[in-house]
């Protein structure tokens, strides 16, 4: 069952790679009518309640770990609401190392289905329509930094999706 109500670690990019990304995330919306997100990669959650302790630990997170690499695979999309349009991300080794340290620092369920992607569109579109908008779109492989971390309130059910603090990595 899909928890829509809740708390979230992103991963949040330099504000270079987050223009770049938005100017692609602005195409495929002209196309793809979508609720409105920052852009990001989901590395945890979800969590039902957060206090102090759990900002305080995120801040030193932040302090003590590094910005990571993600390499992108390309335009892709499912049948899903909130994986209708993306970049697929490989889910390398510190990527994975990553999400288990967020784990370790209030659990979250760190199962096998995690699938790293990088939104570009929520809803609902027709299968024909994305696979047009991939034809039509440059290529896009570059890798990609994350540069921070950020706590979010997440309430899908009224497309709520509020960054309540960030935390740069080093």
């Amino acid at each position: 069952m899909r928890i829509n109500k809740g708390y979230w670690i992103w991963g949040l990019f330099s504000s270079r790679e987050t223009n770049l990304l938005n100017k692609i995330k602005a195409k495929v919306q002209s196309k793809l009518k979508s609720p409105v997100f920052e852009t990001h990669i989901t590395l945890g959650g979800p969590y039902l309640d957060i206090d102090k302790t759990f900002l305080n630990k995120l801040k030193t997170f932040g302090e003590s770990n590094s910005r990571i690499t993600l390499n992108v695979d390309g335009f892709d999309f499912k049948q899903e609401k909130f994986k209708s349009f993306y970049l697929s991300i490989k889910n390398s080794k510190h990527l994975r190392e990553l999400r288990k340290n967020i784990c370790e620092l209030n659990k979250f369920d760190l199962d096998n289905n995690y699938f790293p992607h990088i939104s570009l569109s929520y809803g609902n579109h027709e299968k024909k329509e994305k696979k047009i908008l991939i034809s039509k779109l440059h290529e896009f492989n570059i890798p990609i930094k994350i540069s921070k971390i950020a706590l979010v309130e997440v309430n899908e059910d009224i497309n709520l999706w509020k960054i309540l603090e960030t935390f740069d990595l080093n």
